[in-house]
Protein backbone atom coordinates (compact mmCIF):
# COMPACT_ATOMS: atom_id res chain seq x y z
CA UNK A 1 0.00 0.00 0.00
CA UNK A 2 2.22 2.93 -1.38
CA UNK A 3 1.54 6.00 -3.61
CA UNK A 4 3.99 6.42 -6.32
CA UNK A 5 4.77 9.94 -7.33
CA UNK A 6 7.03 9.47 -10.68
CA UNK A 7 5.30 8.74 -13.92
CA UNK A 8 4.69 4.88 -15.15
CA UNK A 9 7.17 5.39 -18.06
CA UNK A 10 9.52 2.79 -17.39
CA UNK A 11 8.30 0.57 -20.00
CA UNK A 12 9.56 3.54 -22.63
CA UNK A 13 12.75 3.42 -20.53
CA UNK A 14 13.22 0.15 -20.74
CA UNK A 15 12.79 0.38 -24.36
CA UNK A 16 15.21 2.93 -25.08
CA UNK A 17 17.89 0.74 -23.66
CA UNK A 18 17.34 -2.21 -25.72
CA UNK A 19 18.22 0.28 -28.68
CA UNK A 20 21.33 1.36 -27.90
CA UNK A 21 23.59 -1.43 -28.65
CA UNK A 22 21.90 -0.36 -32.28
CA UNK A 23 22.70 3.54 -31.80
CA UNK A 24 26.14 3.58 -33.61
CA UNK A 25 24.68 2.42 -37.16
CA UNK A 26 21.75 4.39 -36.68
CA UNK A 27 23.38 7.80 -35.99
CA UNK A 28 26.09 7.13 -38.75
CA UNK A 29 23.26 7.90 -40.99
CA UNK A 30 23.76 11.69 -40.29
CA UNK A 31 21.51 12.38 -43.32
CA UNK A 32 18.55 10.08 -42.62
CA UNK A 33 15.46 11.38 -41.32
CA UNK A 34 14.62 9.73 -37.58
CA UNK A 35 11.65 9.36 -36.86
CA UNK A 36 10.01 7.36 -34.38
CA UNK A 37 8.35 5.00 -35.05
CA UNK A 38 9.74 4.60 -38.46
CA UNK A 39 7.03 5.64 -41.03
CA UNK A 40 5.72 3.26 -43.41
CA UNK A 41 7.58 4.94 -46.30
CA UNK A 42 9.73 7.83 -46.72
CA UNK A 43 11.26 9.70 -49.44
CA UNK A 44 14.06 12.29 -49.06
CA UNK A 45 16.14 11.89 -52.07
CA UNK A 46 18.20 15.01 -51.30
CA UNK A 47 19.29 15.94 -47.86
CA UNK A 48 17.94 19.76 -48.22
CA UNK A 49 15.91 21.80 -45.26
CA UNK A 50 15.34 25.66 -44.96
CA UNK A 51 14.24 27.13 -41.85
CA UNK A 52 10.75 27.96 -40.11
CA UNK A 53 9.23 30.73 -39.94
CA UNK A 54 9.24 32.23 -36.46
CA UNK A 55 5.26 32.92 -37.47
CA UNK A 56 4.57 29.33 -37.90
CA UNK A 57 1.47 28.35 -37.72
CA UNK A 58 -1.39 25.32 -38.74
CA UNK A 59 -4.16 26.02 -40.64
CA UNK A 60 -7.21 23.34 -40.53
CA UNK A 61 -10.67 22.28 -40.33
CA UNK A 62 -12.31 22.77 -36.79
CA UNK A 63 -12.07 19.89 -34.77
CA UNK A 64 -13.12 19.67 -30.72
CA UNK A 65 -9.85 17.25 -30.15
CA UNK A 66 -7.93 18.19 -32.85
CA UNK A 67 -7.27 22.14 -31.87
CA UNK A 68 -5.97 21.82 -28.26
CA UNK A 69 -3.04 19.20 -30.36
CA UNK A 70 -2.59 21.98 -33.09
CA UNK A 71 -1.87 24.26 -29.94
CA UNK A 72 0.56 22.03 -28.06
CA UNK A 73 2.40 21.54 -31.28
CA UNK A 74 2.51 25.08 -32.16
CA UNK A 75 4.05 25.69 -28.69
CA UNK A 76 6.07 22.46 -29.31
CA UNK A 77 7.60 24.06 -32.81
CA UNK A 78 8.48 27.37 -31.86
CA UNK A 79 9.92 26.81 -28.27
CA UNK A 80 11.71 23.58 -27.81
CA UNK A 81 14.42 23.71 -30.45
CA UNK A 82 15.58 20.60 -30.29
CA UNK A 83 19.31 19.53 -31.07
CA UNK A 84 19.93 16.22 -32.52
CA UNK A 85 23.11 14.24 -31.01
CA UNK A 86 24.77 14.45 -34.09
CA UNK A 87 23.38 17.41 -36.11
CA UNK A 88 22.02 15.69 -39.78
CA UNK A 89 24.68 16.71 -42.60
CA UNK A 90 21.94 18.74 -44.51
CA UNK A 91 22.53 21.82 -46.87
CA UNK A 92 20.53 24.28 -45.43
CA UNK A 93 18.85 26.70 -48.29
CA UNK A 94 19.37 30.53 -47.35
CA UNK A 95 17.28 31.58 -50.80
CA UNK A 96 14.19 29.71 -50.10
CA UNK A 97 11.93 31.71 -47.98
CA UNK A 98 11.29 30.10 -44.31
CA UNK A 99 8.24 27.54 -44.31
CA UNK A 100 5.45 29.70 -43.03
CA UNK A 101 1.97 26.85 -42.61
CA UNK A 102 1.40 23.45 -42.54
CA UNK A 103 -2.00 22.66 -43.75
CA UNK A 104 -4.27 20.16 -42.88
CA UNK A 105 -7.01 18.18 -44.85
CA UNK A 106 -8.92 15.45 -43.02
CA UNK A 107 -11.20 13.90 -44.94
CA UNK A 108 -13.58 11.71 -42.58
CA UNK A 109 -13.74 14.10 -39.36
CA UNK A 110 -16.62 13.09 -37.77
CA UNK A 111 -14.55 9.86 -37.30
CA UNK A 112 -14.48 8.87 -33.57
CA UNK A 113 -11.66 7.47 -31.89
CA UNK A 114 -12.38 3.96 -31.88
CA UNK A 115 -10.50 0.44 -32.09
CA UNK A 116 -9.70 0.59 -35.56
CA UNK A 117 -10.05 4.01 -36.64
CA UNK A 118 -8.39 5.13 -39.84
CA UNK A 119 -5.07 7.01 -38.53
CA UNK A 120 -3.25 6.82 -41.95
CA UNK A 121 -1.54 10.03 -42.47
CA UNK A 122 0.53 11.80 -45.84
CA UNK A 123 2.78 14.37 -45.03
CA UNK A 124 4.65 16.40 -47.85
CA UNK A 125 7.30 19.68 -47.63
CA UNK A 126 8.25 20.69 -50.84
CA UNK A 127 11.34 22.41 -51.42
CA UNK A 128 9.27 25.29 -53.00
CA UNK A 129 6.75 27.85 -51.61
CA UNK A 130 5.32 28.67 -48.32
CA UNK A 131 2.95 25.58 -47.13
CA UNK A 132 3.72 22.23 -45.56
CA UNK A 133 0.35 19.87 -46.47
CA UNK A 134 -0.81 17.05 -44.20
CA UNK A 135 -3.59 14.83 -45.38
CA UNK A 136 -4.99 12.23 -42.85
CA UNK A 137 -8.44 10.28 -43.32
CA UNK A 138 -9.71 11.50 -39.43
CA UNK A 139 -8.12 13.96 -37.05
CA UNK A 140 -6.92 11.01 -35.22
CA UNK A 141 -4.25 10.62 -38.16
CA UNK A 142 -4.05 14.26 -38.51
CA UNK A 143 -2.42 13.86 -35.15
CA UNK A 144 0.35 11.27 -35.15
CA UNK A 145 0.99 13.40 -38.43
CA UNK A 146 1.29 16.08 -36.20
CA UNK A 147 3.83 14.26 -33.85
CA UNK A 148 6.03 13.14 -37.23
CA UNK A 149 6.34 16.79 -38.06
CA UNK A 150 6.97 18.10 -34.50
CA UNK A 151 10.28 15.11 -34.78
CA UNK A 152 11.03 16.78 -38.31
CA UNK A 153 12.30 20.32 -36.91
CA UNK A 154 15.31 21.01 -35.02
CA UNK A 155 17.93 23.85 -34.18
CA UNK A 156 18.21 27.42 -33.18
CA UNK A 157 16.51 29.06 -35.67
CA UNK A 158 14.81 25.84 -36.60
CA UNK A 159 15.16 24.31 -39.75
CA UNK A 160 12.66 21.56 -41.13
CA UNK A 161 13.56 18.99 -43.96
CA UNK A 162 12.38 19.88 -47.63
CA UNK A 163 11.71 17.90 -50.29
CA UNK A 164 10.41 15.37 -48.29
CA UNK A 165 7.51 13.22 -48.55
CA UNK A 166 6.05 10.27 -45.62
CA UNK A 167 3.23 8.21 -45.82
CA UNK A 168 2.50 6.59 -42.60
CA UNK A 169 -0.11 3.96 -41.26
CA UNK A 170 0.10 1.91 -37.89
CA UNK A 171 0.60 -1.61 -37.88
CA UNK A 172 -1.61 -2.41 -34.86
CA UNK A 173 -4.94 -0.96 -34.46
CA UNK A 174 -4.50 -1.38 -30.73
CA UNK A 175 -1.39 0.26 -29.27
CA UNK A 176 -1.77 -0.11 -25.74
CA UNK A 177 -0.69 0.63 -21.55
CA UNK A 178 -2.17 -0.92 -18.94
CA UNK A 179 -2.13 0.85 -15.87
CA UNK A 180 -3.35 -0.57 -12.25
CA UNK A 181 -4.10 2.44 -9.84
CA UNK A 182 -5.62 -0.59 -7.73
CA UNK A 183 -2.36 -1.60 -6.44
CA UNK A 184 -0.50 1.01 -6.95
CA UNK A 185 -1.95 4.66 -6.53
CA UNK A 186 -0.71 7.00 -8.83
CA UNK A 187 -2.03 10.77 -8.95
CA UNK A 188 -3.55 12.45 -11.84
CA UNK A 189 -0.68 14.74 -13.23
CA UNK A 190 1.14 11.55 -13.38
CA UNK A 191 -1.72 9.66 -15.02
CA UNK A 192 -1.60 12.79 -17.70
CA UNK A 193 2.22 13.10 -17.92
CA UNK A 194 2.15 8.88 -18.94
CA UNK A 195 -0.96 9.83 -21.69
CA UNK A 196 1.65 12.54 -22.86
CA UNK A 197 4.23 10.36 -23.70
CA UNK A 198 1.82 7.30 -24.86
CA UNK A 199 0.84 10.29 -27.44
CA UNK A 200 4.58 11.35 -28.28
CA UNK A 201 5.35 7.10 -29.44
CA UNK A 202 1.83 7.09 -31.09
CA UNK A 203 0.29 4.86 -29.02
CA UNK A 204 -3.41 4.84 -28.74
CA UNK A 205 -5.10 2.93 -25.84
CA UNK A 206 -5.15 3.86 -22.02
CA UNK A 207 -6.19 0.66 -20.51
CA UNK A 208 -6.89 2.31 -16.39
CA UNK A 209 -7.53 -0.60 -14.34
CA UNK A 210 -8.73 1.26 -11.58
CA UNK A 211 -10.64 -0.49 -9.29
CA UNK A 212 -9.73 -4.36 -7.40
CA UNK A 213 -9.34 -6.40 -4.81
CA UNK A 214 -6.24 -4.39 -3.35
CA UNK A 215 -8.23 -0.69 -3.25
CA UNK A 216 -11.11 1.06 -4.86
CA UNK A 217 -9.58 4.37 -5.16
CA UNK A 218 -13.21 5.47 -7.18
CA UNK A 219 -15.50 7.79 -5.70
CA UNK A 220 -18.77 7.02 -6.66
CA UNK A 221 -21.29 9.73 -5.52
CA UNK A 222 -24.19 7.25 -4.99
CA UNK A 223 -22.01 4.84 -3.10
CA UNK A 224 -19.65 7.46 -1.48
CA UNK A 225 -18.64 4.56 1.09
CA UNK A 226 -16.92 2.61 -1.32
CA UNK A 227 -13.76 4.80 -1.57
CA UNK A 228 -13.96 6.27 1.75
CA UNK A 229 -13.64 2.45 3.27
CA UNK A 230 -11.82 0.69 0.05
CA UNK A 231 -9.06 3.89 -0.87
CA UNK A 232 -5.35 3.39 0.38
CA UNK A 233 -6.28 6.94 1.96
CA UNK A 234 -8.37 10.08 1.84
CA UNK A 235 -5.79 11.59 -0.93
CA UNK A 236 -5.90 8.44 -2.96
CA UNK A 237 -9.52 8.97 -4.83
CA UNK A 238 -10.39 9.90 -7.81
CA UNK A 239 -13.53 12.02 -8.17
CA UNK A 240 -15.90 11.98 -11.40
CA UNK A 241 -14.21 15.47 -12.41
CA UNK A 242 -10.40 13.65 -12.02
CA UNK A 243 -11.93 11.42 -14.93
CA UNK A 244 -13.95 13.59 -17.20
CA UNK A 245 -9.88 15.56 -16.92
CA UNK A 246 -8.26 12.52 -17.58
CA UNK A 247 -10.79 11.14 -20.29
CA UNK A 248 -10.76 14.21 -22.28
CA UNK A 249 -7.09 14.66 -21.81
CA UNK A 250 -6.62 11.56 -23.70
CA UNK A 251 -9.18 12.58 -26.70
CA UNK A 252 -6.65 15.63 -26.97
CA UNK A 253 -3.60 13.35 -27.53
CA UNK A 254 -5.57 10.83 -29.91
CA UNK A 255 -5.20 7.88 -27.03
CA UNK A 256 -8.18 6.43 -26.07
CA UNK A 257 -8.95 5.97 -22.17
CA UNK A 258 -10.60 2.56 -21.29
CA UNK A 259 -11.92 2.43 -17.59
CA UNK A 260 -11.76 -0.88 -16.20
CA UNK A 261 -13.49 -0.98 -12.38
CA UNK A 262 -14.56 -4.57 -10.91
CA UNK A 263 -17.60 -4.56 -9.24
CA UNK A 264 -17.77 -4.42 -5.25
CA UNK A 265 -18.57 -8.73 -5.24
CA UNK A 266 -15.28 -9.25 -6.22
CA UNK A 267 -13.67 -6.41 -4.87
CA UNK A 268 -14.56 -6.71 -1.10
CA UNK A 269 -14.87 -10.18 -0.66
CA UNK A 270 -13.39 -9.79 2.67
CA UNK A 271 -15.17 -6.66 3.13
CA UNK A 272 -18.54 -7.75 3.03
CA UNK A 273 -19.69 -7.20 6.34
CA UNK A 274 -19.04 -3.40 6.39
CA UNK A 275 -21.60 -3.24 3.19
CA UNK A 276 -24.08 -5.56 4.48
CA UNK A 277 -26.91 -4.01 1.51
CA UNK A 278 -24.52 -5.07 -0.92
CA UNK A 279 -24.24 -9.32 0.17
Amino acid sequence: MFQVSVPPISIFATIICLTLPFLPPILSLQSAVNVWPKPRLVSWPKPLARSLSTNFTINSPYHQNLQPAISRYLRLFRTEHHHPLITPSVNVSTSSPPLQTLSIDISDPAAPLQHGVNETYSLSISEEGETANLTAETAWGAMRGLETFSQLVWGNPSVVPVGLYIWDAPLFAHRGVMLDTSRNYYGVEDILRTIEAMSANKLNVFHWHVTDSHSFPLMVPSEPELAAKGAYGPDMIYSPSDVAKIVQFGLEHGVRVLPEIDSPGKLFISKFLEFPHHS
